[in-house]
């Protein structure tokens, strides 16, 4: 983990080629304190990281994200509210190419098409 005790990961389910994990973050992590004070919202690079660590926990190795097709936030999340990361995978090219939905309850907050490779 980048970010040690930002997350804790919760009923994770996987298949040949996709995977669902729901995770918790912790609200009182102090990367909250200074994004934002009093109102806290969790970064955008935060959601990419902690997608690339669940992917890598999936395929059973360590990954690095190497290029995106798209990286698209619809909304913001507060560290209060559970996610639910719904992954899928496949071989492309000599990389593996993820694609990613993020959910809060049943809104979809954010949706990653990219590439990975094994570090």
């Amino acid at each position: 983990m980048l970010i040690p005790d930002l997350y804790t990961s919760e009923q994770v389910s996987r298949t040949e080629a996709s995977g669902q994990v729901v995770v918790c973050f912790n609200p009182a992590h102090p990367l909250y304190a200074g994004h934002f004070p009093g109102q806290p919202v969790t970064p955008g690079v935060c959601l990419i990281q902690t997608a690339t660590e669940l992917l890598s926990e999936l395929q059973g190795a360590p990954l690095r994200l190497t290029g995106a097709r798209h990286i698209k936030f619809l909304q913001m999340h507060t560290p209060a509210m559970p996610l639910r990361f719904e992954l899928s995978w496949a071989e492309e090219a000599l990389k593996l190419r993820g694609r990613i939905a993020i959910f809060q309850n049943d809104t979809c907050i954010a949706k990653i098409d990219a590439y990975f490779e094994a570090t």
